[in-house]
């Protein structure tokens, strides 16, 4: 090898060294940002004449792991997407309360029936008839929070699927923009890589608001779908253009609607939880308490002298007659909050039973002990007021247990897969101190190779002087 190639070979070497410790150190600023890929330099030998003459940098690599990352979206949004609903249905559950909790309505409608039977006991006792009144309006006043509760969850839930919507529309706006910016920099064979980071975690973002879908094109852009295949951005989005919408009550996504079956063309993210919230649990909830108090309504009715006019419980002072929305409208009847002997010789009474006489409370009894009809999705066909109100508690406890159970064993995927793709992907801070080591070791070597190509060159002259 001459002098030349020798002295060419070192300054490669030098520069190749300058630019691994620029770039381990870089890697070492960003260790703890987030969603920053470890780079390397891509090398290869360079020749000259046939004659290897040093190394020269071919690129900076960024390398990720495709489908780890896929995978670690996907547990990731189907871990958001159940946090959403468990946390909505938590909420519910918690005004409703368990089937033993003094506030839940199943007890309060156990204590009504109690407080009946220490009025048949003491039938003209004004404390008693008090207390029934008491207790009919503490039930009353159950069923409205709850169904309250209900609407405030699915209230709630639509204002936060709008925001996940502005979202994700912001997020693939940014995205379609470094789509062309990576393109235009790829095609110069610029460094792309912070803007392919940068487009990372708008693509985190948006996967943990909707379950999507991804591939790259030759030039470097991405396509993003949502899992059942509506495309949502190829290339770049025209100014104020917005993939997602929200129509009514329906989302939409390029004018497909996604809320008919979210399970299978949204299937997970923050989204579906509130999309199923909206339009499945809370509707669920509502026309389960709407059929109690229906029941309610209509029994204490039908066990007055004229089933076609109000009874103890009223439909917001009328008789029964609509189920939908009875759970937030059931009252006690007026009259009974100023005549209390009423709940013992009945609501639309004339005048007062004879002291003693327990026929009209007897018939208010059984009320309770009676089996009707119901039809409320996931409740028993057959109960008696009571079985059914502890049933619809406990069901809906059981929807909560469940959602939250499924969210932690979702947590527990999401988490392992993410620090996979950290681990993978990210800095490790040991390794890049330990190539700094390495790169000071090989500059110190190329440059005594230029010293000694010097001396020598130094001896050449001497000679031919």
């Amino acid at each position: 090898m001459s002098v030349q190639l020798a002295l060419s070979a070192a300054l490669s070497g030098l520069r190749t060294t300058q630019q691994q410790a620029a770039l381990a150190s870089h890697n070492i600023a960003n260790a703890t940002t987030a969603g920053y890929v470890r780079r390397d330099l891509a090398l290869s030998a360079s020749f000259t004449g046939g004659q290897g003459s040093g190394v020269k940098v071919d690129a900076i690599a960024r390398k990720v792991d495709e489908l780890l990352i896929r995978d670690a979206r996907h547990e990731t949004s189907r871990y958001t997407g159940q946090e959403a609903r468990a946390s909505a249905l938590a909420d519910y559950a918690l005004v409703l309360g368990q089937p033993q909790d003094e506030r839940s309505v199943s007890t309060l409608l156990s204590k009504l029936q109690q407080a009946f039977s220490r009025l048949h006991d003491m039938p003209n006792d004004d404390a008693a008839q008090n207390a029934v009144v008491a207790q009919a309006s503490s039930l009353v006043q159950g069923l409205n929070s709850a169904a309250e509760a209900a609407r405030t969850v699915q209230t709630d839930a639509r204002n936060r699927l709008q925001n996940s919507v502005d979202t994700v529309n912001g997020s693939l706006q940014r995205i379609g923009e470094l789509n062309g910016a990576i393109a235009s920099l790829d095609a110069k064979g610029g460094d792309t890589g912070d803007l392919r980071d940068e487009r990372d975690r708008l693509l985190d973002t948006v996967s943990e608001e909707i379950g999507i879908r991804t591939y790259s094109r030759d030039d470097g852009q991405v396509v993003v779908m949502t899992r059942n295949g509506q495309t949502l951005l190829d290339g770049q989005l025209a100014p104020g253009k917005t993939p997602l919408t929200i129509v009514g009550n329906d989302l939409m996504a390029n004018g497909a609607s996604l809320s008919a079956n979210p399970e299978t063309d949204i299937q997970t993210g923050r989204i579906m939880g509130y999309v199923q919230t909206a339009t499945q649990d809370m509707p669920r909830a509502m026309a389960q308490l709407d059929q109690l108090a229906a029941g309610i309504v209509q029994r204490f009715q039908n066990a007055e002298a004229d089933p076609t006019k109000p009874g103890l419980f009223t439909d917001a002072g009328a008789a029964y007659t609509t189920t939908a929305g009875l759970a937030s409208r059931i009252a006690v009847d007026a009259s009974v909050k100023t005549e209390s002997w009423r709940v013992q010789s009945g609501v639309q009474a004339i005048a007062r039973l004879p002291a003693g006489d327990q026929t009209q409370i007897e018939t208010f009894s059984a009320v309770f002990t009676a089996t009707g009809t119901f039809t409320a999705t996931d409740m028993p066909a057959s109960a008696t007021l009571g079985g059914y109100a502890t049933a619809m508690v406990s069901v809906q406890q059981g929807y909560r247990t469940t959602a939250e159970s499924e969210m932690n064993a979702r947590k527990i995927s999401a988490d392992t897969l993410q620090s996979a793709r950290v681990n993978r992907d990210g800095v490790n801070i040991d390794d890049e101190m330990q190539k700094l080591l390495l790169i000071e070791q090989s500059y110190g070597a190329s440059a005594q190779v230029v010293q000694v190509a010097g001396r020598m060159i130094d001896i050449l002259l001497q000679i031919k002087g």
